[in-house]
């Protein structure tokens, strides 16, 4: 009794954190605006821990992964449906509730494991995904009036998925708007994050082989790659001009834009579960049909010769 009382404790612990984690992702699927916030792996995590949670997306609620969570955990376990159905039955004396201690013991427990899973990577997932653009594009000006407009995408013919190798382009404009004084950019400095949380900075000279000098009014426009292990990230960072007239240094900030596939919403999500079902549904036809054709073999060459 003891032991069970500290399960429930530490379940409702779990639950109470695992009802804050759905929330924060249930938020960070409206910011990015896509339901495809979870990497494979995790996909593949979830659809053990939590079935039918592809389904549950695809329903397009803004609170999707916070209501399956309170479905899966809160609602009563096949253990409790077992005992009801004990008492129900002719069995009954210590045999009984020796199966029915037994079955509920086991379940909560898995159901615990289960929690403690879900939990972690979802609190995990909300962490990183709060440090993340939202959007594959930027605009910034900067209080010395130099102005960076940022759009980036996937790049598929020079990716490779398979050996989880991501090539995204990224074209930027850089813009003296407001600076009276002529100013050259001079070095760059990149943070690159990817959906697994690994950072890389890059720091170099100029841009693409290039330090340009703005006028008042010019601008300069290049287009380079950044390439990722996985698919989806995060880059941002800053540019240092220097006025060529005052020498006074200046950063010039990038604001952060994703890295990323298109997006896809609810309703991708639901196509993609029909046709799933669909397939499902002609490989059991199939195999339904082919079943029935099996049978006895009939000798019919006596009627033939006839």
């Amino acid at each position: 009794a003891r032991t069970r009382g500290m399960t429930l404790s530490l379940g409702r612990v779990l639950y109470r954190g695992l009802l804050r984690s759905s929330k924060r992702i249930d938020a960070q699927i409206q910011r990015h605006g896509t339901v495809d916030v979870f990497p494979e792996a995790e996909c593949a995590r979830l659809r053990e821990i939590l079935p039918g949670y592809k389904s549950q997306l695809a329903v397009g609620s803004a609170n999707a992964v916070d209501a399956l969570v309170r479905v899966s955990f809160r609602h009563g376990s096949d253990a409790d449906v077992f005992i009801d159905e004990v008492h129900k039955s002719r069995e009954s004396g210590a045999l009984a509730e020796e199966r029915a201690r037994a079955m509920r013991t086991t379940t909560e427990m898995s159901r615990l494991d289960d929690a403690i899973a879900a939990h972690a990577l979802l609190r995990r997932r909300a962490v990183l995904l709060e440090g993340m653009a939202a959007e594959s594009n930027s605009d910034v000006t900067s209080s010395d009036g130099v102005r960076v407009a940022v759009r980036a995408a996937l790049v598929p013919e020079m990716s490779v998925p398979a050996e989880n190798a991501f090539v995204f382009s990224y074209t930027v404009s850089i813009q003296n708007v407001a600076c009276d004084e002529p100013v050259q950019l001079v070095s760059r400095h990149w943070v690159i994050q990817d959906e697994d949380g690994n950072t890389e900075e890059v720091r170099g000279t100029g841009v693409v082989g290039f330090q340009p000098v703005l006028e008042k009014g010019t601008s300069f426009e290049y287009t380079s790659q950044a390439p990722l292990r996985a698919l989806k990230g995060s880059m941002g960072g800053s540019f240092c001009a220097v006025g060529q007239v005052s020498g006074r240094v200046m950063e010039v900030p990038v604001g952060d834009f994703a890295l990323g596939p298109p997006k896809r919403g609810a309703k991708d999500v639901a196509a993609e579960c029909d046709e799933a079902s669909s397939l499902a549904e002609n490989d059991t036809d199939a195999t339904t049909k082919k079943a029935k054709g099996k049978g006895r073999k009939v000798d019919r060459t006596a009627r033939l010769a006839r």
